[in-house]
């Protein structure tokens, strides 16, 4: 079956989590078509309710005759057009109402509020289906049905309501989830050896993970075990100790997954220089070669780390990054490529100076 994925604000990493998604479960998977935020995915499985399971994708929508909806007397409809265009998005409604007139359906249209759009965003379509309605998307001259939407409600409330924040230091759960997804599975036992106030547990927890997180702050732990507790999870394992001395914590061999965003310098109020990057990188570098040897030591035969470091756009423009190539050699873990000549994934706004960019090594 072909399904159609809407993908968020970072199209590239949300196409590597469902890309490892699949890879990871073994379910087949081939990727038909993709235009800018769009992605088609032929599968042989249902693919069931996974919207929730994922942190990068908007909506997912199944193939549409338009013959489908001629059962229904009255229906509230909703439209997206992609390629956005707004010429082509008057001919699709044109066209939807006259088939629907043919057939002495009464369809009443919700428009896409931001002006200019062609394209209704997801708590737009969450009251559509809400009230028993339908999205249909046109993609490629095809019609497709959202079936799953996001709902950014929930990122959100565990992001701004849990009890203890540390905003300039915290990773949004939305790319904690990513992440995982790019690496883990279900039951796995998942490390976050800089945890802080517990992100990325709480979205392994979520997962059904079981999850150990280690800090060298006991305030941050001691925040994680509020913010775990209040999301109703009771069990989970927290350490409070050095990244740099695991093996002095954890058994030899003994965890499935690292997923982890270590520190990555002091946060930023402008572009550094190249000098000023430079010593950054340096010292967090002697910081991930330290953090990755022990790593190694307490990690299962080709077990993997998703984590992020640190990326700059230098004061004089070039970009100033950590020579990961090398740090696995020292290391002796290898890179995973994210997607096909995609050895890692920059995100990040514009208004960053410290940006995140993603890697996925094995041991």
């Amino acid at each position: 079956m072909n399904y159609l994925f809407v993908l968020g604000k970072n199209p590239v990493l949300s196409k590597a989590e469902i890309y490892h998604y699949f890879k990871n479960r073994k379910i087949n998977f081939e990727f038909i078509k993709e235009f800018e935020n769009i992605l088609e995915v032929k599968t042989d499985r249902n693919i069931g309710n996974i919207i929730d399971e994922l942190g990068g994708t908007i909506k997912i929508a199944v193939p549409l005759n338009l013959d489908e909806l001629h059962n229904y007397e009255k229906i509230k409809i909703g439209l997206s057009v992609y390629p956005k265009s707004n010429s082509e998005y008057k001919n699709v409604k044109k066209h939807i109402l006259n088939d629907l007139k043919k057939q002495k359906i009464k369809a009443i249209f919700s428009s896409p509020k931001f002006h200019g759009h062609t394209d209704l965003k997801h708590f737009e379509v969450l009251k559509i289906l809400k009230k028993n309605g339908v999205e249909i998307i046109s993609f490629d001259s095809k019609f497709y049905k959202t079936v799953q939407v996001h709902n950014p409600f929930a990122f959100k409330k565990r992001d701004v309501e849990r009890p203890r924040q540390r905003p300039i230091y915290s990773i949004p759960p939305r790319l904690a989830r990513i992440m995982i997804n790019l690496v883990a599975l279900p039951g796995q036992k998942l490390l976050d050896p800089f945890c802080g106030i517990g992100t990325i547990l709480q979205e392994a927890l979520i997962s059904s993970m079981d999850v150990y997180g280690l800090d060298k702050n006991k305030k941050c732990l001691d925040d994680a075990k509020i913010n775990l507790n209040w999301l109703g999870f009771e069990k989970f394992n927290l350490i409070e100790g050095d990244a740099t001395k695991l093996s002095n914590y954890l058994n030899r061999d003994s965890i499935d997954v690292i997923v982890t965003e270590p520190y990555l310098g002091q946060p930023l109020k402008s572009n550094p220089s190249i000098h000023q990057a430079e010593k950054i990188l340096n010292d967090v570098t002697k910081l991930f070669e330290s953090f990755l040897s022990e790593a190694h030591k307490v990690m299962k035969d080709r077990a993997k780390i998703c984590m992020i470091t640190p990326l700059f756009v230098v004061k004089e423009g070039k970009t100033a990054r950590i020579n990961m190539e090398d740090l696995c050699k020292k290391t002796k873990f290898k890179i995973i490529e994210l997607l096909p000549n995609h050895k890692s994934i920059v995100d990040a706004e514009e208004r960053h100076k410290t940006k995140r960019e993603i890697w996925v090594l094995e041991k």
